[in-house]
């Protein structure tokens, strides 16, 4: 029997000491399982990674390049002999490594059987040829790794270690330093801090970039491998170094690890009767932590809500689900998933009969919302009559699996991608808003140069009834201002035009919503 653990990439939320830009491990059925592969077609020195390209054959999203795959997996593996006199040559019709005066030729096809072929003549090559320099279990786990590096961003071998530290943080502990991780421009940043952690208190602020950890840079390391040495026991030292674009310092840390309690949810009451929402990531706690969150707000009598998603990274896609379902009628479609076969696709529906659809919800996203609080926000925009501000979300919509597989070793695998309500690939569109808040370019700027991820989220806006309304940046600080709006460090001009939007209002009703804020644009005063 088959039971897995799902990732909804990207972004995941793994508990890990660094919360990682993701979508997280999710369960289907009431308890933790794993896919195991079998193994059996070569002798144990190569059961891993036999077992790894069965499991790619079988389960990927997409049906495997085998030529790209084993091509892959030899590269790297060749790579880590780290012999300058090791020449790997590729030409039209065959690949060949010399060493020494010696040499091997082989040939790369579409088919696994004959390539399975290929790679064991090279490992061979190379087991022989290099003995007492490396390793079988060395060349083993670079090409595995090198195969996987053919696949997405989101794929990831996970040794022993790495895997049963990966289970262990997913309980919503971990020993740590407290920041939110992301990817941005091919640049490790940092997207937040979490109250009261290590790195708060040190001073570390949103947009800082990793420049070293642990004594090593961070140049061209995978996000994984950047959470991997932030993370360790409580009461252990790390060193950073971190640059500020603000004024291009580098400023160097050195922060004790704490166990790390994640509060997901935090919650205000604001006037006009409107709850302030913010929910950081989906842990197991979010929708317990969520409930808290309503008891106060009515006791406070409030009528409608702000839901704040800017700068998730993602979580549980059940918590996600139970997240929306609280804004959804009941059995209202959340998300669905699709794989490579017809027969996978599983639906995620609203859960909550006494649910709040009728509560006028206001959501915030920027271009650092992804995976689960997509899911939120693609369903509240789909099948609910919320209104969605900010930007362009980050486009974050495939389904990882967790297996386990030989001595005690994991593989994430990309196995499906997940879709709103109403068919939108988010991977391919993001969340467009309701209402699109643009960046204001400056003086000596034009569209033509504004930087990559900028014109990556332009490409998504072209989605037919998608945005309404369109506004820029000090638009929206002006319409607050003028309002008498409060803005400060907590609360910032798109919270506020969020909270003017609910004003008054008692019912949801997206179109009356909408026009307001169309209204509030429409009088500002230059």
């Amino acid at each position: 029997m088959e039971k897995t653990f799902k990732y909804l990439p990207v972004v995941f939320l793994v508990f890990i000491g660094t919360l990682i830009l993701s979508i997280s491990l999710e369960v289907r059925g009431k308890s933790l399982f794993f896919s195991s592969a079998h193994a059996g077609f070569f002798d144990r020195d190569l059961e891993l990674f036999e077992e790894t390209v069965d499991l790619v054959a079988e389960k990927y999203v997409y049906p495997p390049n085998f030529k790209k795959l084993f091509d892959g997996a030899i590269e790297n593996m060749v790579k880590s002999i780290e012999d300058e006199k090791l020449v790997h040559s590729k030409r039209p019709n065959f690949q060949s490594l010399t060493w020494k005066g010696r040499t091997i030729r082989f040939h790369l096809t579409y088919e696994q059987d004959e390539n399975f072929a290929s790679f064991v003549s090279v490992y061979n090559f190379l087991v022989d040829e290099f003995e007492g320099t490396t390793t079988k279990e060395k060349l083993e786990l670079s090409a595995i790794r090198g195969l996987i590096e053919t696949l997405d961003p989101y794929s990831q071998f996970m040794d022993k270690e790495v895997f049963n530290r990966s289970m262990r943080d997913t309980e919503g502990k971990y020993g740590g330093l407290g920041m939110l991780i992301t990817m941005k421009d091919k640049k490790l940043e940092v997207v937040d801090t979490m109250r009261n952690s290590p790195a708060q208190r040190a001073g570390i602020t949103a947009g800082d970039i990793f420049v070293s950890a642990a004594g090593k840079e961070t140049k061209d390391i995978h996000i994984e491998d950047l959470a991997e040495r932030l993370r360790g026991y409580p009461d252990t030292q790390v060193k950073l170094s971190l640059k500020r674009p603000a004024d291009e310092v580098v400023r160097d840390y050195t922060l004790t690890r704490e166990i790390i309690e994640i509060e997901t949810v935090q919650y205000e009451t604001l006037d006009g009767h409107v709850g302030h929402i913010r929910i950081s990531g989906f842990s197991k706690q979010t929708d317990s932590q969520l409930a808290d969150a309503f008891k106060q707000a009515k006791k406070d009598k409030v009528k409608g809500f702000i839901l704040d998603l800017r700068d998730n990274p993602g979580g549980l896609l059940t918590q996600s689900v139970k997240v929306a379902g609280h804004f959804l009628l009941h059995n209202r479609l959340v998300v669905y998933t699709r794989g490579r076969e017809k027969q996978d696709y599983y639906e995620y529906r609203a859960d909550y009969d006494n649910s709040l659809h009728n509560a006028p919800v206001v959501a915030l996203v920027n271009g650092n919302s992804a995976s689960a609080s997509e899911i939120v926000a693609g369903a509240l925009r789909d099948v609910g009559r919320a209104l969605i501000l900010g930007e362009t979300s980050y486009g974050k919509g495939s389904v990882q699996t967790i297996f386990r597989i030989s001595d005690g070793a994991g593989l994430r695998l990309t196995t499906s991608k997940y879709y709103t309500p109403s068919g939108i690939d988010i991977t391919e569109h993001g969340i467009i808003p309701d209402i699109l808040v643009e960046t204001d370019l400056g003086e000596n700027e034009s569209e033509e140069e504004a930087p990559d991820d900028e014109i990556y989220h332009k490409k998504k806006t072209a989605l037919p009834g998608f945005p309404s309304l369109r506004l820029k940046e000090k638009d929206v600080e002006k319409i607050v201002i003028q309002s008498g709006g409060k803005i400060d460090r907590d609360h910032d001009p798109l919270l506020g035009l969020a909270q003017m939007a609910l004003k008054n209002i008692v019912k949801a009703d997206k179109k009356n919503t909408l026009e307001k804020v169309r209204e509030l644009a429409a009088n500002i005063i230059y």
